[in-house]
C-alpha cells in the first residue's frame, strides 16, 4: 500500500515536468513575474486559471463586477456562478476569484481590485505589472491598458471572445503599432457577452506568451494576431463583418454519448471544454492515479492526487455541468481488442504513448465510431478528426500501427518509463481544440465538414495557429484492423534487428 502523499510532498512535485524544460532558474523567473489581468469574465478567469497552473507568481485580478449566479442546478432553483466544479460567492468578483485560485496553486499570490479601467486614477493597479493582459471586451479599457503599458514599458497583450470568434493580440513598448493600434483595441467585440469555449481556446495561447515576457524571450513574443473562428470557413481567418457564427442544436448535443479515451493533461482540458457544450453523456477511460508530478497540466486533480484519473474526471465532469451531463468513469487499461458497454457517438483520444493511440484507432474503426485525437508536446499540440467517408483514419494521417508497436517493443524491451518534459499551455489549447472540433462531427452544415488533417497550434513560429491538410478519404472502416497484440517473442526478434533503438534509450 502506497503512502498517501502530504501537501508539502504535492507542492514539492507540482513543478517536475516542466523544470525538465526551464530548470529552476526558469521556474524562478515566473514565481518572481506579475501579471495583471484586467476583466474575469470568461477571457479573464481562464487565463488566470492557466497562469495559476503554470506558477506565475504574482496574478493580479482587476474586475468591478459582482458574480452573475446564472448556473441553475439541475432538479433545484438555486442560482450560482461556477468555476470548475467550485462556487463562485456571491458579489465582487474581485475578491471571490483570488480564493479559488489558491485552491489550484497555493503557491501564487493572488491579489483582487474591485474596479474597471475607466480613469487613470484605476491603472494604479496596474503598477509593478511584468505584463498586462487585458481581458475585456470593453474598448476604453483596452485604451487605457495599452496607453499605460507604452508609458511605463511595459508589455501589453489585448484578447476578446464572443460566441464562435476569439482573437490575440501583443505589443510591447518597443514596437511601433502604427495601423494596428485601433486593432488591439477589438472593437468588433465591444457589447458582446464572452464566451467560455473560445476563453478556453485561446487561454493557452495567452498563457503561453505570458511565460516569454517572464522568461525574457521577447524574440519569440507574439507579433501578428491570433484568430479562431467556428463556422463552416477556415478556423483561423476573420469574422467578417455581419457575420454571425450559428449556434449549435442544444437538443441534439443533448441526445449525444462521448467517450473520453484517456483523461490526463489534455482530458482534463478537454473535460472542462465539454462541460460547456451540453452533451447528454461523456464517459471517461483511463486505468491509473493522479500523481504530483503532473497536477500543473492536470488541473483537476487540485483535489484528486492518488485518486483513479477515470472517476475523479467523471465525477468532475458531473459537478461542473450540474448533473446536466451524465459520466461514469471506468478504470480499465486500453489493451488490444479493447471495447467499451455503450455504443458512443464519437470518442476522443486524449493519450500521451503511440501504442494506446494505434488501439484507440483500431477501436474507433472496428466500431465505426468517430475519432477525434489529440497530442501536444511543451510548444505545439494538434488534433484531428477521424470520420469513416470525410477524413482520412489517424494510420495514414501518422502510420500509428507501426510506430506504436515500435515505440511499445521499445518501452517494455528496456523498461523505460522516464516522464517526458510538459506544461499546461499546449495541454490546454490540444484538448479544447479537440472538443469544439466534435461541432463539425455532428452539425457540419452550421461548422463545416470535419477537416482532412491535423489543425495544429506552434508556440514558436511567426503564426501560431495552422493546418496540414490532407486529400481524400481512405477506405479502412471498411477492413480488419491488425492485430496489435505484442508477444515475448515478438519483442525478442524487434530488439535482435534493432540493438541501436535500445542504446538510444540509454538503458541496458
Amino acid at each position: 500500500m502506497t503512502e498517501e502523499k502530504t501537501t508539502e510532498m504535492i507542492e514539492a512535485e507540482r513543478y517536475l515536468r516542466q523544470k525538465m524544460l526551464w530548470g529552476d532558474e526558469g521556474q524562478n523567473k515566473l514565481a518572481n513575474a506579475r501579471v495583471a489581468i484586467v476583466g474575469l469574465d470568461w477571457q479573464g478567469k481562464y487565463t488566470a486559471l492557466c497562469l495559476a497552473a503554470l506558477g506565475v507568481g504574482n496574478v493580479v485580478l482587476i474586475d468591478g463586477s459582482d458574480a452573475d449566479g446564472s448556473n441553475v442546478r439541475k432538479g433545484t432553483t438555486a442560482k450560482s456562478e461556477l468555476f470548475l466544479d467550485m462556487v463562485v460567492k456571491s458579489g465582487s468578483r474581485a475578491k471571490s476569484y483570488p480564493e479559488l485560485l489558491k485552491v489550484i496553486n497555493q503557491q501564487v499570490n493572488f491579489e483582487g481590485y474591485t474596479t474597471n479601467l475607466e480613469s487613470r486614477m484605476d491603472l494604479m493597479a496596474l503598477e509593478g505589472a511584468t505584463v498586462i493582459v487585458d481581458a475585456t471586451n470593453s474598448i476604453k479599457s483596452k485604451s487605457l491598458a495599452i496607453a499605460y503599458g507604452r508609458e511605463k514599458g511595459i508589455p501589453v497583450i489585448s484578447t476578446s471572445s464572443k460566441w464562435g470568434y476569439t482573437k490575440l493580440m501583443a505589443t510591447d513598448h518597443n514596437r511601433d503599432l502604427g495601423a494596428q493600434n485601433t486593432e488591439m483595441l477589438m472593437p468588433m467585440f465591444e457589447g458582446y457577452k464572452q464566451d467560455p469555449l473560445m476563453a478556453l481556446m485561446m487561454c493557452g495561447v495567452i498563457a503561453e506568451e505570458v511565460k516569454k515576457v517572464a522568461m525574457g524571450n521577447f524574440d519569440k513574443f507574439l507579433e501578428k494576431p491570433v484568430r479562431y473562428k467556428l463556422g463552416p470557413g477556415y478556423r483561423y481567418g476573420f469574422l467578417e463583418k455581419g457575420e454571425d457564427v450559428p449556434l449549435p442544436d442544444k437538443a441534439l448535443l443533448a441526445r449525444l454519448k462521448l467517450g473520453f479515451l484517456g483523461v490526463g493533461a489534455l482530458g482534463n482540458w478537454g473535460a472542462i471544454a465539454a462541460s460547456h457544450m451540453g452533451f447528454g453523456r461523456v464517459d471517461t477511460f483511463d486505468y491509473d492515479k493522479f500523481e504530483s508530478h503532473n497536477v500543473n497540466r492536470q488541473l483537476l486533480a487540485y483535489d484528486g492526487i492518488d485518486k483513479l484519473k477515470s472517476e475523479h474526471i467523471a465525477a468532475k465532469i458531473v459537478a461542473m455541468t450540474l448533473g446536466r451531463t451524465r459520466s461514469t468513469g471506468y478504470n480499465e487499461l486500453i489493451l488490444p481488442g479493447f471495447e467499451t458497454k455503450e455504443k458512443y457517438d464519437l470518442v476522443f483520444d486524449f493519450v500521451d504513448n503511440r501504442y494506446t493511440r494505434a488501439l484507440n484507432c483500431a477501436y474507433a474503426i472496428s466500431t465505426g465510431t468517430p475519432l477525434i485525437s489529440s497530442g501536444a508536446l511543451p510548444d505545439s499540440a494538434r488534433w484531428d478528426t477521424h470520420q469513416e467517408g470525410k477524413t482520412q483514419c489517424m494510420n495514414h494521417l501518422m502510420d500509428i500501427y507501426k510506430e506504436g508497436m515500435k515505440e511499445e517493443m521499445i518501452r517494455r524491451a528496456s523498461c523505460a518509463a522516464n516522464p517526458n518534459p510538459s506544461v499546461v499551455m499546449s495541454n490546454a489549447v490540444g484538448g479544447v481544440g479537440a472538443v469544439i472540433a466534435a461541432l463539425s462531427v455532428f452539425e457540419p452544415e452550421k461548422f463545416g465538414e470535419p477537416f482532412n488533417g491535423q489543425l495544429m497550434y506552434r508556440a514558436d513560429l511567426s503564426t501560431r495557429f495552422g493546418t496540414s491538410e490532407l486529400v481524400g478519404a481512405c477506405d479502412c472502416y471498411s477492413k480488419p484492423v491488425p492485430d496489435l497484440r505484442i508477444s515475448q517473442k515478438d519483442i525478442d526478434k524487434f530488439v535482435a534487428k534493432n540493438p541501436q533503438l535500445l542504446q538510444q534509450t540509454g538503458t541496458e
